[in-house]
């Protein structure tokens, strides 16, 4: 059951602090290696696809032999000492304060009706476009995202911690990164990040389905429509370019009976067509970015009771 204490405290810690500017994450340092590597990268190594498969071994294998020669380490100092680590390890994953932070403040902007300034926020965490969003074009961005990473910025973390503790946690957050930063079907990256983006999609398969199962059990809860968003799972989850990335925002679209998706612009002003999912209500208000942040609470806390009960049943398992 440690573990299990664990990964409670990791949560608590990440609902206090979430991710200050102050507090150095490996995340960025993450994003420094990658950046470093990948133009070392693809000086030395002519076959892209190849570079690709060395930068994801490098960085991926660097992260989970270090991340664990650094707890057993502190493990063999002090069991203690040890847990701590594994607890900062762990919160260091989660991004559950700083995503809902990010709702809550674009929620207020849009409020006081700065437009501007939300489009500006949701540009710090979209790679989309957003200078001529209207209001509806935010809030359906702002909930697109925070849905999308209630996936693989919450519960597949906490998937992970629960099978092998913070260095796994960090080792599956660095896989994630990587797709985020080379994983793109451009010119660019369709070769070099070939790999990291077949990885992910791979890692994320059970993460993506567990949370579209929450968002489906907290609709229950919550009164919303859990049929119809285990509809949209069924007929919409696919129609975009991720076979995980879908699965939540669709999931959540149908349940709160709002419509998503639709064509949006790319930084370099290319259309990209995105097919309409979800709901049936075209209009979007401040109130559904509420129940977006909601949903991420509510899935938190029912994957943390889920996994309280895999840890009483089996004990020997998850020691």
């Amino acid at each position: 059951m440690m573990l299990y204490q664990v990964i409670l405290l990791a949560i608590l810690g990440d609902l206090i602090l979430g991710d200050p500017k102050w507090l150095p994450h490996p995340v960025r340092w993450m994003g420094f290696f990658i950046t470093y590597l990948e133009k070392g990268l693809r000086i030395k190594v002519k076959n892209l696809r190849l570079a690709g498969v060395l930068l994801w071994l490098i960085i991926v294998g660097g992260t989970a032999l270090v991340s664990t020669g650094i707890l057993l380490m502190a493990a063999w100092y002090n069991f203690w000492f040890g847990l701590a680590v594994n607890v900062i390890m762990i919160f260091y994953a989660l991004a559950i304060k700083s995503l809902t932070d990010e709702g809550w403040i674009i929620a207020k902007m849009l409020k006081k009706g700065d437009i501007q300034s939300a489009r500006n926020r949701l540009q710090t965490i979209v790679s989309r476009d957003c200078s001529g969003e209207d209001q509806r074009g935010v809030i359906r961005g702002t909930i697109e995202t925070i849905t999308e990473n209630l996936s693989d910025g919450v519960i597949a973390p906490l998937l992970f911690a629960m099978i092998a503790g913070g260095p796994l946690a960090l080792t599956y957050k660095v896989v994630n990164t990587l797709d985020s930063m080379v994983g793109y079907k451009n010119e660019k990256y369709r070769d070099f990040g070939w790999f990291s983006a077949r990885v992910d999609d791979v890692v994320n398969y059970f993460p993506a389905r567990i949370t579209g199962l929450l968002i489906i059990i907290v609709a229950v809860f919550t009164r919303q429509h859990p049929i119809e968003g285990m509809k949209a799972w069924i007929r919409d989850a696919q129609k975009g370019p991720s076979p995980n990335g879908g699965i939540p925002i669709v999931t959540f679209a149908g349940a709160r009976d709002i419509e998503l998706g639709g064509d949006c612009f790319a930084q370099d002003g290319s259309k990209v067509c995105i097919p309409k999912v979800g709901g049936k209500r075209e209009e979007l208000s401040l109130d559904d970015i509420k129940w977006a942040n909601g949903f991420v609470y509510l899935s938190v806390t029912g994957f943390v009771m889920f996994i309280g009960l895999l840890f009483t049943l089996f004990p020997k398992i998850f020691k």
